[in-house]
């Protein structure tokens, strides 16, 4: 287990086999039910990208998965974060804040994680839940793209229902408020960055 203020990174593995999706997260709690993890604005994450420069979703999607990739290291945007990784779990919940205010739930859908050293893997699994603070009600996103990556082969068949039965599964447990919604951190804690080699192994 992991101590509160520990620095580590989960790592999200590309199509091409190398990780790279890195954020650097800093423990807010760690045991039996899983990980509670903190990323603030501002911190430099790795997001992948086209090798030739192209965000992802500067391509038609039929095109998306025949390019080759590269990692591109750029501040976060999406406000600061809380993110919760439960134990055994094919998810992760990311409960996301801008300027104090809460916004809603995020239900990554991913491929089981595996601990490492001071990291923790995955691999991102395209189709998404979102839940607004306002309503409470869940939304697939990225069905198109999900799709898309199934009739090209990102995705098989049987991995595509398999997430999609995850994604059902969180939508029926609602485990929403999580009681991290108000969280704030320790001020004394430090902006975390990516260590050298983060992508390895």
């Amino acid at each position: 287990m992991w101590s509160r203020g520990d620095v580590v990174v989960a790592r999200y593995r590309s199509g091409d086999g190398r990780f790279r999706g890195g954020l650097p997260l800093t423990v807010v709690e760690d045991g039996d039910d899983g990980l509670v993890a903190y990323l603030a604005a501002g911190t430099l994450v790795a997001k992948p990208m086209l090798a030739d420069g192209r965000d992802l979703r500067d391509v038609p999607l039929e095109e998306r998965w025949s390019h080759p990739r590269a990692t591109s290291i750029r501040p976060w945007r999406g406000g600061d974060l809380v993110l919760l990784f439960p134990s055994g779990r094919a998810h992760s919940l990311w409960l996301f804040r801008e300027d104090g205010r809460f916004l809603g739930w995020y239900v990554n859908l991913e491929e089981r994680h595996v601990r490492g050293e001071r990291t923790i893997d995955s691999r991102d699994a395209i189709l998404d839940v979102w839940v607004p603070a306002e309503t409470g009600e869940p939304q697939w996103k990225d069905e198109d793209e999900f799709e898309a990556a199934t009739r090209h082969g990102r995705l098989t068949p049987e991995q595509a229902c398999a997430i999609r039965a995850e994604g059902e599964r969180v939508i029926a447990e609602r485990p929403w408020p999580t009681g991290w919604e108000d969280f704030r951190p320790d001020p004394s804690w430090k902006i975390p960055e990516l260590p050298d080699a983060w992508d390895m192994g």
